[in-house]
């Protein structure tokens, strides 16, 4: 099992010097770079700021799923999404960051399938009003979205197919009594107790509705902090489309090819924007975006940091 997870990191490790590779070698890396250094620093630190509130309000989200809500503050909530998007920033895979949360919302409740539950539907909702996004996009004909829009549409059915499985009592209680009877290692019984925490989405509705409204809302601010930034880069890029845009960047950056999805987020911003910004604009944005995502995200890397130091 070790081997096997020391292999597809090592593929993902060599994907992504691929995708860097990729974007020095067909980008004119001396324009990127003389148009970073010429950046409104201002306008620059007023992106990170809406990225940080964009950032904080995704764990503010997940708050709003975590039951037990007297051991774990938003304020915690916030700090610990925050410390896992940072090292997600650096991780080969996506799932890192909703183990880290897992790991230390489970310490805080004490319910380790409880957490990682609420991880899970968290995710969910996110992934469906990112696609909900996308296919808004393509109805509203966006040009760009044309090409892919049969593989947005099989993306929105199949997340909102997921969902409809996950919070059915029907579908996963069979499953969770089977699974209960699976003794080996305990694993059957630490997965039964997982599916069964799902429960309490399914009796609590309106906390899965008012997380989609926050996942657009958080989405909005990153957007319209990618656009800052835009425009702190000389790019005058356009607001609608920036906005709207960015969140479908944060949709195929969570694929988990590349580290930190570099490479994937560069094509995505060049596929999306280059008509408005030009390639190399494209590239700027993107690279500083990145950066301004760890920038956002170091606050939570402290927190977590000083967390373990006092365990």
């Amino acid at each position: 099992m070790k081997g096997r997870k020391l292999f597809t990191n090592l593929i993902k490790v060599l994907l992504t010097v691929a995708a860097i590779y990729w974007v020095f070698r067909t980008t004119d890396i001396k324009a990127v770079y003389h148009l970073i250094l010429k950046m409104d620093v201002l306008l620059g630190l007023l992106g990170v700021l809406f990225i940080f509130l964009g950032l904080s309000l995704s764990g503010i989200r997940w708050w709003i799923f975590l039951p037990y809500k007297d051991k774990i503050s938003p304020f915690r909530a916030v700090f610990i999404t925050l410390g896992a998007l940072f090292y997600g920033m650096f991780l080969p895979a996506g799932a890192g960051v909703d183990a880290i949360r897992g790991y230390y919302a489970g310490l805080e409740i004490n319910s380790h399938s409880t957490s990682f539950a609420s991880v899970f539907i968290d995710r969910m909702v996110g992934f469906l009003a990112l696609t909900t996004i996308a296919v808004i996009g393509v109805l509203l004909g966006s040009k760009p979205l044309q090409p892919i829009a049969p593989l947005i549409f099989v993306g929105f059915v199949l997340t909102f197919f997921a969902s409809v499985v996950i919070l059915s009592r029907r579908l996963r209680h069979p499953v969770a009594r089977l699974l209960g009877r699976v003794h080996l290692w305990g694993v059957g019984d630490k997965l039964a107790r997982f599916l069964m925490a799902f429960d309490h989405y399914r009796d609590n509705p309106g906390k899965v509705g008012v997380g989609f409204v926050v996942s657009f809302i958080m989405q909005s601010l990153l957007g319209v902090g990618a656009y800052f930034i835009g425009r702190g880069l000389h790019l005058d890029p356009p607001f609608i489309k920036t906005v709207v845009y960015t969140p479908l960047v944060n949709l195929i950056t969570m694929l988990p090819v590349t580290i930190g999805g570099v490479g994937i987020r560069e094509g995505g911003f060049i596929y999306l924007l280059s008509h408005a910004v030009g390639k190399t604009g494209a590239v700027s944005l993107s690279i500083l975006y990145y950066f301004g995502n760890i920038l956002a995200a170091s606050p939570g890397f402290l927190f977590i940091w000083l967390s373990d130091r006092k365990r």
